[in-house]
C-alpha cells in the first residue's frame, strides 16, 4: 500500500465509524419492527444479484432501492446500519480478505447513505414544512438531491480508492462507469418514493412495482450475459489475431536473422509515430500496429542467398528483393485480416516523389501508415549491422533521412520522427530486457541437441591448424602476399558448435586472430560457410571489428573451402582496396580450389598412416 492509499482509508474508515457509532446511538430498539427487518433484509439479500455492466468496470443491482426506501420511512440509523453489515459480509465471503479493503467496504456505504439521508432530509424542510414526503412536485427534489449525493460520494470514494490502489487516473476510472450508476441511482430513488406513502409503504404500488424490478433484474441480466459471451467471442477472436501476427513476425524473424529484432523495434517507433501525428482511429491504429510487425512477411518468399547476401546486391537480386513488398500484400491479402494492413504492406517503399515501389504512388496517395512506417524502416535499417557494412550512428541516419526528406519520405513524417528519436531510443533500452521474442527465435535458429545425444565433439584451435599442412599454409602466405597490403584467414568449421576459428592466417595477422571465432550465419565468413557462396565485396570489420581498423583493411572476399565434397571452412582475403580484390577474385578461388585439395590429401594419409599403425601389432602377431 502507498502512503497515499493509506491515509485515503485510514480517513474513509474513521468518518465511516463514527458514522455508524452515532447510527447505534440514534437507534431505538423499540423501533425494530418487522419492516425494518424486512427492508434490511431485502437489502442485504438483492445485493447478492449484482449484474456486471458489460466492459464497464461496475456491478448494478437493485438493493439500492430498499436503501433509499429505508431512508424516506427511517431516517438515516436503519439504513446505514444495514448498509454496514452488508459491506461486512461482502468482505467475509469473497476471496480477497484484505483488512484495508474490508474497511472500506463497511465505511464508504456507510458515510453516502448517511450523507444522502442528511441532504434528504435538508432539501425537504427546504421546500415543505411538513417533516415527510407528501406530494411528489414537493418531494421530487428531495428525492433528486438525495441520489445524486449518494452517487457521487459512493461513485467517487471507490474510484479515489481504486486510482490510488492501482496508481491510475481516479478520473478515468469513475468516467468509464458513472453514467450506468447515476441513472441507476435515479431510477432505484424513484421507485423507493413511489413504493412509500407518508410514513409507511404503499403496499398497492408495491405490488405493482416489484413485478417490474424483477422483470427489469432478468430482462437485463439475459441482455448482459448476452452481450459477455459476445465479447468474450471478439476477445477469443483478437487473441487468435494477435497469436497469428506474432507467428508470422517470429517466422520472419527467424529467417531475416541478420536483421533480428528489426520488425520489433519498427512497430514501437511507428506506433509512436502514429500517435504524435494525432491518429486516434483505432481501426488505423491496429492496421498499422499489426502492418508494422508484419511488414516484411513478403520476405518469406525471397531467397535465402539474397535475403542474407553480405553484400551489395546485383540489380537482379534487387529486383528479387523488391518482389518482398507485394509479395507480402499477397500473402495477407489471403488471411482476410479485419483491419486494412494489406496497403500498409505494399506500399511501404514507396517514394514521396513517386519513383518508389511497386506502384509509384505520389505524395498524400501513399497510406500515411506506409509513409510512417518507410521513415522508421530506414531508420532501423541504417543504425543497424548489416551484411556488407557497419551500423551507423543516430546522428548519421538522423542527417540521411534529413537528406531524403521531400523526395524519399513525407517531410512532416520525418519532422515528428526526428523530435521522437531521444524518447524512442529510451523505450529500446527498456524494451530489450524481458523480451521472450529473442530467446523465441534463437531457438528456432538453432537449438542444441537433447542431452544424452551422441554430439561431435568440438574442435580447438590448435586441432584446427593441425588440419591444414605447411604446405597448404605456404601457399596461401605466398599467394596472398602478392596482393599489396592484403591479408588473409583460413577459418576451419567446427560443426558442433557451429563456429569457425582461424587454422591459418597469413604472418602479420596471425596473433590478432588467434582467438577470433565466429558464428555459421553470421559476419560474413559465416554467411559463407552457411550458404557455400562466393562474396566478392564485404566490409572487413564484419569479421575482425576493430582488428580491421588496426591493420586498415576495409574491404574483403570469402570463399568456401570444400574438402572431399565436405566443406572444411572458409577462406577470406582482406585489403584496403576493393578493385584489387575484384581483379583477384579468380586467383583467391583457385587458391580455395588448391587449399581444399591438399587438405582432402593429408587427411586422406593421414587416416591411411593410422590404419597402417592399427594393423601392425596384428601382423606382429601372427607372424
Amino acid at each position: 500500500m502507498s502512503p497515499a492509499l493509506i491515509a485515503f482509508v485510514a480517513s474513509v474508515s474513521a468518518a465511516g465509524g463514527l458514522v455508524i457509532a452515532h447510527s447505534v446511538l440514534a437507534i431505538h430498539p423499540a423501533s425494530l419492527n418487522l419492516a425494518v427487518v424486512g427492508l434490511a433484509a431485502l437489502t442485504i439479500a438483492s445485493g447478492r444479484f449484482a449484474i456486471k455492466i458489460p466492459g464497464r468496470p461496475a456491478t448494478v443491482s437493485v438493493s439500492e432501492v430498499f436503501v433509499f426506501t429505508s431512508i424516506l420511512l427511517f431516517g438515516s440509523a436503519v439504513p446505514v446500519l444495514t448498509v454496514a453489515v452488508d459491506g461486512l459480509w461482502i468482505s467475509l465471503t469473497q476471496k480477497d480478505r484484505r483488512i484495508y479493503r474490508a474497511l472500506f467496504n463497511i465505511a464508504e456505504p456507510a458515510i453516502s447513505t448517511w450523507t444522502a439521508a442528511q441532504v434528504f432530509s435538508t432539501v425537504l424542510h427546504a421546500v415543505s414544512a411538513a417533516p415527510t414526503p407528501t406530494s411528489a412536485p414537493i418531494v421530487l427534489p428531495a428525492i433528486i438531491a438525495m441520489a445524486a449525493a449518494f452517487f457521487g460520494l459512493n461513485s467517487g470514494l471507490s474510484a479515489l480508492a481504486v486510482a490510488l490502489e492501482n496508481r491510475t487516473s481516479a478520473y478515468d476510472f469513475w468516467r468509464g462507469h458513472a453514467w450506468y450508476l447515476a441513472v441507476n441511482y435515479y431510477a432505484a430513488a424513484s421507485v423507493a418514493a413511489l413504493a412509500v406513502s407518508g410514513p409507511r409503504i404503499n403496499f398497492g404500488v408495491a405490488v405493482l412495482v416489484l413485478p417490474l424490478l424483477l422483470l427489469s433484474y432478468v430482462a437485463y441480466r439475459e441482455a448482459s450475459t448476452r452481450v459477455d459471451e459476445a465479447t468474450r467471442h471478439v476477445t477469443d477472436v483478437e487473441h487468435l489475431y494477435r497469436a497469428s501476427v506474432e507467428m508470422l513476425a517470429i517466422a520472419v524473424d527467424a529467417k531475416d536473422q541478420v536483421t533480428h529484432g528489426h520488425i520489433r523495434r519498427v512497430q514501437r517507433h511507428t506506433l509512436d509515430v502514429a500517435s504524435a501525428l494525432g491518429v486516434t482511429d483505432l481501426r488505423e491504429l491496429k492496421a498499422i500496429e499489426a502492418g508494422a510487425l508484419l511488414h516484411d512477411i513478403g520476405k518469406l518468399a525471397v531467397p535465402d542467398y539474397v535475403l542474407n547476401k553480405p553484400s551489395a546486391l546485383t540489380n537482379a537480386e534487387f529486383e528479387t528483393m523488391k518482389k518482398h513488398s507485394t509479395m507480402g500484400a499477397r500473402i495477407l491479402t489471403a488471411v482476410d485480416f479485419p483491419y486494412p494492413i494489406v496497403p500498409i504492406v505494399r506500399h511501404h517503399h514507396e517514394r514521396w516523389d513517386g519513383r518508389g515501389y511497386p506502384d509509384g504512388l505520389v505524395g498524400a496517395e501513399i497510406p500515411l501508415g506506409a509513409r510512417i512506417l518507410a521513415v522508421v524502416d530506414c531508420f532501423d535499417a541504417l543504425t543497424s549491422d548489416r551484411p556488407y557494412r557497419a551500423r551507423l550512428t543516430d546522428t548519421q541516419a538522423i542527417e540521411m533521412l534529413r537528406a531524403r526528406r521531400g523526395s524519399f519520405y513525407d517531410p512532416t513524417v520525418v519532422d515528428t520522427f526526428i523530435e521522437l528519436v531521444p524518447r524512442l531510443r529510451q523505450g529500446d533500452a527498456s524494451g530489450q530486457q524481458g523480451n521472450p521474442h529473442a530467446a523465441v527465435v534463437a531457438g528456432l535458429a538453432r537449438t542444441p541437441a537433447p542431452s544424452g545425444e551422441d554430439t561431435e565433439p568440438c574442435i580447438t584451435t590448435t586441432a584446427a591448424m593441425a588440419m591444414v599442412p605447411s604446405i597448404a599454409q605456404e601457399l596461401v602466405d605466398m599467394d596472398v602476399a602478392r596482393l599489396p597490403g592484403a591479408e588473409a584467414c583460413l577459418f576451419a568449421l567446427d560443426g558442433s558448435q557451429g563456429t569457425l576459428l582461424v587454422a591459418h592466417a597469413t604472418p602479420r595477422l596471425r596473433a590478432a586472430v588467434v582467438d577470433l571465432r565466429l558464428s555459421v550465419g553470421t559476419a560474413v565468413s559465416g554467411w559463407v560457410a552457411a550458404n557455400r557462396s562466393t562474396i566478392r565485396r564485404a566490409e572487413a570489420t564484419l569479421d575482425l571489428g576493430h582488428l580491421a581498423d588496426m591493420f586498415a583493411l576495409r574491404t574483403c572476399a570469402s570463399l568456401p573451402v570444400i574438402s572431399r565434397a565436405d566443406l572444411f571452412g572458409v577462406l577470406t582475403v582482406y585489403a584496403a582496396d576493393a578493385d584489387l580484390l575484384d581483379d583477384s577474385v579468380d586467383a583467391i578461388g583457385l587458391l580455395a580450389q588448391e587449399v581444399g585439395l591438399i587438405i582432402a590429401r593429408h587427411a586422406a594419409a593421414s587416416a591411411h598412416s593410422s590404419w597402417r599403425e592399427s594393423v601392425r601389432p596384428v601382423i606382429a602377431a601372427a607372424s
